[in-house]
């Protein structure tokens, strides 16, 4: 009925109606039941604080203090995978970022690291969705045929060139042939 009255899912107001109803003794010192709205507002609050994730800065800061310390350290003991596996191994009760984590908060400027102070990155081919593999193809080496002028589509302007190239085998010795052909007079 309420929710039909105030065009909610009848879910929701149910949830709502869960958070708010608390507990209460009556003048007769029994307990019942009633809904407040300040109660929901005050758990969705607090829902609402505890929501968001908290940085490793936040919840790992030890980890990475020892981190930095370890890794401009000469000579250099640690890589940043190695030291991760160390202190898993030797802090257990602590909380302890994943190696790519650590690369990530390196590359955003999160840490006093910068890449340039790393042992040689790990080789490996991490996929990420922002930066997706550019290919070069021959519209951004030159202009496409579709963009040339009305005149030498028509054939009515000289001096509009086409080329045209056949190579073999992929080696640098092996020959190619180019044919360039002016397209009013052939």
């Amino acid at each position: 009925q309420i929710a039909r009255e105030l065009h909610r899912s009848p879910s929701t107001i149910s949830r709502e109606l869960k958070h708010g109803t608390i507990r209460q003794i009556g003048p007769n010192h029994k307990p019942f039941e009633a809904y407040f709205a300040e109660t929901a507002q005050t758990i969705h609050a607090n829902h609402q604080a505890n929501s968001h994730a908290v940085s490793w800065l936040v919840k790992a800061p030890v980890f990475f203090q020892q981190l930095v310390i370890e890794l401009r350290r000469k000579p250099r003991v640690h890589s940043i995978d190695s030291f991760v596996h160390w202190f898993k191994l030797n802090h257990q009760e602590l909380a302890c970022p994943s190696t790519p984590t650590v690369y990530r908060y390196i590359d955003n400027g999160l840490l006093e690291l910068t890449n340039s102070e790393l042992p040689m990155k790990l080789r490996r081919r991490v996929r990420s969705v922002r930066k997706a593999h550019q290919r070069m193809n021959k519209r951004t080496l030159g202009k496409s045929i579709e963009e040339r002028p009305a005149g030498a589509n028509n054939r009515t302007e000289i001096g509009h060139w086409e080329g045209d190239l056949v190579k073999g085998k992929r080696v640098a010795s092996e020959p190619a042939i180019m044919t360039l052909t002016e397209r009013v007079s052939r």
